[in-house]
């Protein structure tokens, strides 16, 4: 019997989640979730999206008992408040689907958390640890022994080599490069194509290759507003 799931936003991310939901569904001989629709703060409740209805605002997700939720929510100028975000919800964290796409490559020996979103053609290796809400976006690679900790949103095509230490509500952009044994400080970004190969401080910006701090001017900034 089919579980009823919840997306949270309704944003590019959103699309992926459906693909990883309808693979999986594929793969049983009845499928093993069923999308309820959305809630969404910046969709009016009722509209569609994506062949979906959205159903409310994300305080709204209290009224859904017995069902089970996932995060689409997640960009480079959002990270940061993913905590804030889905802690307006008020649900715990086991009340989220670890959905892992049936041709990502995920080992055995690797551990994720609730709430992760593993996409197509994404990698996890031996001994690897992945926290809770974090999202690997199609085609990144997590190495052997790598950790990396809550709210991180891993881009499309990223590599974390072994043994890396990515901190919490990071987000690492797409192709970029992290070489083995290095630490992302908590709520870094490091930029699309990125080849990062000293440690990266705490709420730092990264860019280049190889990697350099970006100072940021008003003009060019990080947004941390709610955007999906």
């Amino acid at each position: 019997m089919s579980r009823p799931l919840v997306i949270l936003g309704t944003g590019g991310s959103a699309c992926d989640v459906l693909d990883v939901v309808e693979a999986i569904n594929f793969q049983g001989l009845e499928p093993a979730w069923e999308v309820v629709g959305f809630l969404d703060d910046a969709e009016a409740a009722g509209s569609r999206r994506l062949g979906f209805a959205v159903l409310g605002s994300l305080r709204e997700a209290g009224k859904y008992a017995g069902h089970t939720f996932v995060n689409a929510i997640g960009s480079e100028k959002s990270f940061r408040r993913l905590p804030e975000i889905l802690g307006a919800t008020g649900l715990a964290a086991a009340r989220f689907a670890t959905l892992v796409h049936p041709r990502a490559s995920v080992s055995s020996r690797a551990r994720l958390g609730s709430g992760v979103i593993v996409n197509h053609g994404s990698s996890i290796g031996g001994g690897a640890r992945i926290g809770d809400f974090v999202t690997l976006c199609p085609g990144s690679i997590v190495g052997h022994d790598a950790s990396i900790e809550d709210y991180t949103v891993v881009a499309p095509g990223a590599i974390v080599s072994g043994f890396v230490r990515v901190g919490r509500g990071c987000y690492l952009g797409a192709g970029a490069m992290i070489r083995q044994h290095l630490e992302v400080g908590a709520g870094a970004l490091v930029g699309m194509g990125a080849v990062v190969v000293r440690g990266v401080e705490a709420e730092t910006v990264l860019v280049g290759n190889p990697a350099r701090f970006l100072e940021c001017g008003p003009e060019a900034r990080i947004s941390t507003e709610s955007e999906k």
